[in-house]
């Protein structure tokens, strides 16, 4: 656990940062976007600076909690037995957050929100502001910047936790099944 969670931390801190990043970077176009433009591309501007502004926030106040917090725990001293086990006890309890935070990332309702949010600002450019290409614009872009920050979240210690309970995320089996009428053939059935 140790050794995915060490690993881990640049991939956590790049992809905290890369994120951050990209949505700091979207509201400021998005800000020199609507002071320099009038009419439809002023107002999906403005949408755009309030919705890069949410994404930001929540990727802010929830970071992987082995970007910041790996750190103090590999500098514990393990110099007797209690402080090895201290040790120990704060590695699997960063790991657990870790693997929670993972498949929150990767859970059906955090990609139903996030299409939500994006079809909830994409109806309000629509029928609100009647620009409806930038809207649609909008909704496929932002579904896809909202996928693609879920999917490029950290997974190495879900996949560590998935392989040390014997379950991987995919598993292929080889079933035997009758074809035809000789009766022979195979299928192969996968699991998610």
């Amino acid at each position: 656990m140790a050794a995915v969670l060490d690993s881990q931390v640049g991939t956590a801190r790049l992809w905290y940062w890369g994120w951050s990043g990209f949505f700091g970077a979207v509201m400021t176009v998005g800000t020199v976007t609507n002071a320099t433009t009038t009419g439809g591309a002023q107002e999906a501007a403005q949408v755009n600076i309030a919705s890069s502004a949410v994404y930001l926030f929540a990727t802010l106040v929830n970071p992987p909690p082995v970007a910041f917090d790996w750190e103090p725990i590999g500098k514990m001293p393990e110099s007797t037995p209690e402080r090895r086990a201290a040790k120990s006890e704060a590695i699997r309890a960063l790991f657990a957050r870790e693997v929670s935070k993972e498949r929150s990332y990767r859970s059906v309702w955090t990609q139903i929100l996030g299409l939500a949010v994006n079809a909830g600002v994409s109806a309000y450019m629509y029928w609100g502001l009647h620009i409806g290409g930038r809207a649609l614009l909008n909704l496929v872009a932002g579904s896809v910047i909202w996928e693609a920050k879920c999917f490029t979240s950290p997974t190495a210690a879900s996949h560590l936790e998935a392989e040390l309970q014997g379950t991987g995320s995919l598993q292929l089996q080889i079933a035997p099944i009758a074809l035809g009428p000789a009766g022979a053939g195979v299928a192969v059935v996968g699991r998610f």
